[in-house]
């Protein structure tokens, strides 16, 4: 079986709170039509192959959903991966990946795995339905928005260890409240928030200080970037032609991606 697992911007991120050692979230996601290619079929044992990146075939997100599967239900899972989400980017290539092998195991099993992405990682439920929703708790809280049309410039920092990034969070003084209310109901009513937030910005720039550049590039332009996730990738919705020369001088990355209504596409 093959899928196109989609990437995510998180439109919002608020930390609310801690759930024993997990961070608790109110985050407003949509998927992007950027995404990593999955074949996956039955197997005798669980192996995943990853082509495009230097990840460990073994210690990885996509892994743990093969396992899950393996030990919950007897089917062993042997997934290739083809990688286009940038690692550590903030978007979600990992969770992607997970939730291309259980769409996957769900169409095999016929039976819905919603509850074991949940054990997974807190991006996995959204990244397996997509489109558009307000994520809180530890990701099992979801709220289906109306999916919204944008295109973005995406600009990429270089990778962040999302472990890394929620230390530092802790340290600067851990969670700081806030809420998603205004950025749903924008959305509801058919239209992009009014106002993006994150709240893990200073403490990925203080790890990635290219992302501090980055926005101070699209300010200087009278352009405003947002940050994905815990970073490194930052999003201009809606930049105008040509804006990707200001960051490429500057030796970034960039490319453009839209707005997906799906998480994972089968072919």
């Amino acid at each position: 079986m093959k899928v196109k697992a989609n990437g995510k911007f998180n439109l919002t991120l608020f930390v609310t709170g801690m759930r024993g050692r997990m961070h608790v979230l109110d985050s407003v996601m949509h998927s992007v039509d950027i995404g990593d290619e999955l074949t996956v079929e039955k197997s005798d044992r669980v192996s995943v192959v990853m082509r495009g990146a230097d990840v460990d075939e073994r210690s990885n997100t996509a892994y743990r959903a093969a396992e899950a599967v393996r030990e919950k239900y007897g089917l062993a899972l042997r997934a290739e991966i083809v990688k286009h989400i940038p690692i550590g980017g903030g978007m979600g290539g990992s969770s992607a990946d997970a939730a291309g092998v259980l769409v996957c195991a769900e169409r095999m099993l016929g039976t819905d795995l919603t509850a074991l992405a949940s054990e997974i990682g807190s991006d996995v439920p959204f990244m397996m339905r997509g489109g558009c929703a307000r994520v809180r708790g530890i990701g099992d809280v979801l709220e289906p928005l109306p999916a919204v049309g944008f295109s973005a410039l995406t600009i990429d920092c270089g990778r962040v260890d999302t472990a890394a990034c929620y230390r530092a969070f802790d340290e600067s003084g851990g969670p700081t409240g806030g809420s998603s209310d205004d950025a749903a109901a924008d959305i509801s009513a058919g239209r992009m928030p009014s106002v993006l937030f994150n709240a893990l910005f200073s403490s990925a720039s203080a790890l990635r200080p290219r992302i501090s550049d980055c926005m101070n590039i699209a300010r200087s332009a009278g352009l405003t970037a947002h940050m994905t996730g815990s970073g490194g990738c930052m999003f201009i919705t809606d930049a105008p032609d040509g804006s990707e020369k200001l960051f490429e001088n500057a030796g970034f990355r960039c490319f453009r991606v839209r707005s997906a209504n799906a998480g994972v596409e089968i072919s």
